[in-house]
């Protein structure tokens, strides 16, 4: 999908901008091509995303702002009952957790930390260090080493 890049006004038009829920009618690689705004009975070409929203397919509920004629997805809304994709918190202990459907990649040059959603979890880097204090257990079905 190509983006030609035209450059927005910088002032505000408050009477030209409005926020539209849309349905995704066509999408192209996780984006939103061209969404249906119920309110006027219309399809429209989508110009850009927020880049927080999550991968789009066809029948997706999205919020959309309308920027000078130009379309902008903002926001992918959840399905009823549909648990977030992605979050953050922080515990009453102080502690953080993070919550991931797909799964989450930690990479930083030549080290790789994975926790992929079918329950697999890869440490991958030219060193690992694991230090205990008090007793180191592997645990497993079987454990292989080298």
């Amino acid at each position: 999908m190509e983006n030609k890049i035209v450059r927005l006004d910088r002032r505000t038009y408050p009477e030209g901008t409005k926020t539209w829920l849309a349905e995704v009618v066509e999408a192209e690689a996780g984006e939103a091509t061209n969404i249906f705004l119920p309110e006027l009975n219309r399809e429209v070409n989508v110009y850009a995303h927020s880049t927080s929203v999550a991968l789009l397919e066809v029948g997706d509920s999205v919020l959309v702002q309308n920027i000078q004629s130009h379309y902008i997805v903002t926001h992918k809304l959840r399905s009823k009952g549909e648990a977030p994709q992605q979050g953050f918190s922080i515990k009453e202990d102080g502690s953080l957790e993070v919550k991931s459907a797909d799964g989450i990649v930690i990479k930083s040059n030549d080290s790789r930390f994975e926790i992929r959603k079918d329950g697999r979890v890869f440490i991958d880097g030219k060193e690992i260090y694991a230090i205990a204090e008090g007793k180191h257990r592997l645990q497993g079905a079987t454990i292989e080493l080298n």
